[in-house]
């Protein structure tokens, strides 16, 4: 049965992922000096705090002498900034942030936490507002920016007026804008501590007497992390979903498993795998989408559309939403991925065969005036009793012929299928309810 393979692969994805979860990092501990440079570039998320964390952790191990964090990002999840953080200020090795370029919105916390903040001449820290810019959230972000620049001994109203545009600092700020500091101006100020050429220079500055025996290794994600990250992004998250709810729409439409159903299920495979790998998500959430995939399978192979299409539907919504870090950010890709992939399937509708299975949720027949077929609005009980045979399968709903007329009808509780004959047991109006012929309670 085809829907059981595209569960079985689905459930195999997953587990491939999970496998590469459990890998981990040797221990390189050897007696040797070593120097960790930890890249945090791009957008941070969930992705780049478990990567971070790992390089941490293994640096450790190691007994590096310095880390370094070579930061250069528009920022990202406050949240997964804020993990990343706290993994900083735990660390009993010496951190410098290299601001290589920028560290602006949520890379200003990372950069902050380190002991020491360098950077290239044309960098850029700040310009740190959340979105949405609503007060609890500045009020949160904030907080979170003058504890940090506390417990490194940093002037937290300097820091807090990144995020905070009611924040006035005579000569620096004023009221209704958010504070961004070229390296000059934050060196002037104090933020940072020295202003470097590049990475080298860094680790002069930092470890003189042994940088010609240092080793230096520059951390590097690996594939667990690398599709966590690309996962958990906000930017291709919705685009995953997307493209899941096409292909699988797209397979449940079309004769046969193939490549739509195949690409469907790597992308959510990739989101709910990565997700739970970056942490985001617990194993249940990846239990609850596998579920509700059955449910809607179980819902395809019965008449009608009830209780088990209705809970896969929600379970599969339940799943997604609880995969995000938080819920504007859910419901913001939901909704993109909904919109967009209804769009999609709408121009595809009009190129595929439409598979026979999925008229068991939808009826695809048109019953047009021009073929015979007649409106049942008038008072149809003189078809009471009487015998037809169906043009249609009824699932529940279809079309028959009675006493010669072609007319709509409503299967009791059963499915019939096309070519049966069929007996009409009840008239409720216009409604006019059959029952197969060649069942014992109909006669």
């Amino acid at each position: 049965m085809r829907y059981k393979k595209a569960l079985i692969t689905f459930v195999s994805i997953c587990l491939i992922f999970t496998f590469l979860q459990i890998c981990k990092a040797e221990n390189n501990s050897d007696g040797k000096t070593y120097i960790y440079v930890i890249p945090v570039e791009g957008v941070i998320d969930n992705g780049v705090a478990v990567f971070t964390e790992r390089a941490i952790n293994e640096a450790e191990k190691t007994q590096a002498k310095a880390l370094i964090f070579e930061i250069d990002t528009p920022g990202g999840e406050v949240n997964s900034a804020i993990k990343i953080s706290n993994n900083i200020l735990r660390t009993s090795i010496p951190t410098v942030a290299f601001i290589n370029k920028e560290a602006t919105s949520a890379g200003v916390i990372i950069a902050i936490s380190c002991e020491k903040i360098m950077a290239v001449p044309a960098a850029t820290i700040g310009a740190a507002e959340t979105r949405p810019n609503e007060e609890k959230y500045i009020s949160y972000w904030s907080s979170a920016l003058r504890a940090v620049a506390e417990a490194r001994g940093r002037d937290p109203q300097l820091v807090a007026a990144m995020a905070d545009a009611d924040i006035v600092i005579e000569g620096v700020k004023e009221k209704g804008k958010i504070l961004s500091l070229t390296t000059k101006e934050a060196l002037k100020l104090g933020l940072i501590d020295e202003q470097v050429e590049n990475l080298d220079e860094v680790i002069q500055k930092i470890l003189p007497e042994n940088k010609g025996n240092a080793e230096i290794i520059r951390a590097k994600m690996n594939l667990p992390e690398q599709i966590a990250h690309v996962a958990s992004n906000p930017y291709i998250a919705p685009i995953l979903l997307m493209i899941g709810i096409v292909g699988i729409v797209t397979e449940i439409l079309s004769p046969g498993f193939g490549i739509p159903g195949v690409i469907g299920l790597i992308a959510f495979g990739l989101f709910f795998g990565g997700s739970f790998m970056a942490g985001a998500a617990p194993a249940w959430v990846l239990g609850l989408f596998i579920l509700g995939m059955a449910l809607l399978l179980i819902e395809i192979f019965m008449p009608g559309f009830g209780v088990f299409g209705v809970t896969g539907i929600l379970s599969i919504i339940a799943a997604i939403i609880m995969a995000f870090p938080n819920l504007e950010q859910a419901l913001i890709s939901v909704i993109f991925a909904i919109a967009a992939s209804s769009i999609i399937i709408y121009f595809l509708m009009k190129r595929i065969t439409v598979n026979p299975i999925f008229n068991r949720i939808i009826l695809g027949t048109k019953q047009e005036k021009t073929e015979g077929y007649v409106a049942t609005s008038k008072d149809a009980s003189e078809f009471l009793g009487a015998k037809g045979k169906t043009i249609t399968p009824l699932r529940p709903t279809g079309a028959a012929v009675i006493n010669g007329e072609k007319v709509d009808v409503l299967a009791e509780g059963e499915f019939i299928p096309k070519n049966a004959e069929i007996v009409v047991i009840k008239v409720e109006g216009s409604k006019i309810i059959v029952r197969n012929a060649n069942n014992k309670e109909s006669e």
